[in-house]
């Protein structure tokens, strides 16, 4: 008996000892972003080394933490491995009493991390990957008391896909992007008049050629989001910007004076329901961890649809009338809005409808507003609409029409803003706090793939800030001196010095109106 306690001892003391020797007297500067709601910061240094072992009991975050152990061996040089063992270095775990994307560090002798999700835990390794030092051959973390969860439950990037080609290298590292700031979705606007950017098998001249991807790379990007938290949200734009779906197949999706307005699909054309029930299921079938699916919907060209003879017929058997063209477009976005829900999506669609008008849109799509010329934000949140808000000012990025992360930091998600004089909301639209605003998304037009990072890596995180922390936030210099450090070690992450030169310093001049 004597021995067991012997040995039992023994056995506490050399784990004393090593927990002492894994700390050392050194307070650590500490930049995370978004800010985290709790965080108490000790005065003690855990160290880290090749030799520390990391650990879960949940099957499900097991790849997360060898991704975690690339992402620090990239950001360091050290590489940590897994372990069986509890007494690891550092423990990932998730726990359902906490909110679903609510996660705990905490930082001793150990790193601790608890997650309401494997979303959150995700969340919770950038945090650790934020927080990393390296000195000499030591990976050091501070000793911390932590706690965060966003105030939203959207948090978005939309990247335009098909008016510029985007490479899979491109795509990946901006999600690489979204994961290390915590967006959790990224909107893929696939199709547009310039080309078809998703593969079909149903429909194989679809695809606009050497600018299109495969079902392996859609399968690709799924795993690849998914391991880091981030969901995609596919989106086929229709019935407007709808050209390269025409010139594919104009027989089938043009209207009878196609040549004349290309840009619009036959909406008066049952072959046209059955073929968007085909190319979303096509897709839904890939992009199975989305709630949502996104079919535009936005600044559709009415000119030659009522005079074909498809749409007369159509509109006369469906009791819609035969001289307002946006009674079948709010048809349309009905019928389309049950082939979503079929497949077991949530519509969303961008702010095109009116409050008026006979054929009411359901309340169980999301509308993403951005220009306010036809439904304004509070008018859908009266009557009863979840909302993203996509305000194009300031959190739109399109080439020359961008704006410095100042006026980002002093935008909240409860405000619409427009550059153009004749917009409702050239006079800023801001409406009370609401839980229908479910949250926001910066959306990026028309750019080249080669600008799409350097534009985004100052810009993306402040929005998100303002998104995560809806009610405080820290003075502007002294957040952005933060995002200097995040934005240091982003660098050696993605593999990418380029920064925006329009940024150096924050002084972005703004665009002309």
């Amino acid at each position: 008996m004597k021995n067991y306690l012997f040995v039992f001892f023994a056995f506490l003391l050399c784990i004393s000892c090593r927990q002492e020797n894994n700390l050392k007297d050194q307070q650590l500067d500490v930049a995370v972003i978004p800010i985290p709601k709790e965080l108490i910061l000790g005065d003690k240094a855990l160290i880290l080394s090749a030799e520390s072992k990391m650990y879960t009991s949940n099957e499900r975050l097991k790849p997360l933490l060898s991704l975690f152990a690339n992402e620090l061996k990239t950001l360091t040089n050290i590489d940590l491995t897994t372990s069986t063992s509890e007494l690891a270095d550092v423990s990932f775990e998730i726990d359902t009493t906490l909110v679903n994307d609510g996660y705990r560090i905490h930082i001793e002798n150990r790193i601790d991390v608890t997650a309401g999700s494997y979303q959150a835990a995700a969340m919770a390794r950038t945090t650790l990957l934020q927080m990393a030092h390296v000195e000499g051959e030591e990976l050091l973390f501070p000793q911390v008391q932590l706690y965060d969860h966003p105030d939203t439950q959207y948090r978005g990037l939309m990247i335009d896909l098909a008016r510029n080609w985007h490479s899979m290298e491109t795509v990946k590292k901006l999600i690489d992007l979204a994961s290390y700031y915590k967006t959790n979705y990224v909107q893929l606007h696939f199709t547009d008049d310039q080309s078809y950017t998703l593969p079909s098998k149903k429909y194989p001249q679809l695809p606009t050629p050497n600018r299109h991807y495969s079902f392996a790379d859609l399968e690709e990007l799924e795993s690849y989001s998914q391991k880091r938290g981030v969901i995609i949200i596919p989106e086929i734009d229709i019935p407007g910007h709808a050209k390269s779906l025409v010139t594919a197949y104009p027989n089938l999706f043009g209207v009878k004076d196609h040549e004349e307005n290309p840009y619009i699909i036959n909406m008066g054309k049952e072959e046209v329901y059955i073929a968007l029930d085909a190319l979303i299921g096509e897709i839904a079938l890939i992009f199975k961890t989305t709630p949502y699916f996104h079919i535009g919907g936005d600044e559709a060209r009415f000119s030659k649809v009522m005079e074909d003879p498809h749409v007369q017929s159509y509109m006369k058997s469906n009791n819609l009338g035969n001289e307002d063209v946006h009674e079948l477009y709010r048809h349309f976005l009905v019928r389309v809005n049950e082939i979503v829900k079929k497949y077991g999506k949530r519509t969303c669609v961008w702010e095109g409808f009116t409050r008026k008008g006979q054929v009411e849109i359901p309340k169980d799509m999301i509308v993403f507003e951005f220009e306010t010329n036809r439904y304004l934000p509070n008018e859908l949140i009266e009557d009863g609409y979840t909302v993203v808000n996509t305000s194009w000012k300031p959190i739109y990025v399109v080439n020359e029409k961008k704006w410095e992360p100042k006026t980002i930091y002093e935008w909240n998600m409860w405000r619409w803003e427009n550059w153009w004089s004749r917009a409702p909301s050239i006079v800023p639209i801001q409406v009370e706090e609401s839980p229908l605003v479910i949250g926001a998304q910066m959306c990026t037009w028309e750019q080249p793939q080669e600008l799409e990072f350097v534009s985004l890596r100052k810009r993306l995180p402040v929005m998100n800030e303002r998104i995560w922390n809806t009610k405080n936030n820290m003075p502007y210099k002294e957040f952005m001196q933060h995002l200097d450090s995040t934005d240091t070690k982003l660098s050696l992450l993605v593999n990418d010095y380029q920064q925006d030169s329009l940024l150096v310093g924050h002084n972005h001049k703004e665009p002309e109106d």
